[in-house]
């Protein structure tokens, strides 16, 4: 790994689900016509989003990229979730530490995903 780099690994499921929160929370916390600073945050981050979807296949893929919008990803992830939970009534405590898994650089997959989801519904308030 290179300096200043972090190894995302996953499959096209999670990666898919990984661009789908980046570009949902860039457009929620940086919406278009704010501040500059606010314009290259989601720039940056529509970016990285297009970056992911180009370099994860279908298949377990790896993809390097900068550590520095570690912080956003996580953002991210939580924002999706928690419009996720709050359409479903459900929680997402494993998914969201699959992804959590993830920008720590182990390897998640659709199958990891699918059995934190059915980890999620069991733990599900009644």
């Amino acid at each position: 790994m290179a300096a200043g780099k972090i190894t995302l690994a996953c499959d096209g499921v999670v990666g898919d689900i990984l661009c789908r929160a980046v570009r949902e929370y860039a457009r929620a916390a940086y919406p278009a016509g704010g501040s500059d600073c606010a314009q290259v945050a989601r720039y940056t981050l529509l970016e990285l989003a297009r970056q992911i979807e180009a370099g994860i296949g279908s298949e377990l893929s790896t993809l390097e990229i900068s550590k520095r919008p570690r912080a956003m990803i996580r953002a991210a992830v939580q924002y999706y979730f928690d419009r996720a939970d709050a359409q479903c009534e459900t929680g997402s405590r494993h998914r969201r530490a699959l992804f959590d898994e993830l920008l720590r650089e182990k390897p998640v997959t659709r199958e990891r995903l699918e059995t934190a989801a059915v980890a999620d519904r069991a733990a599900r308030p009644s």
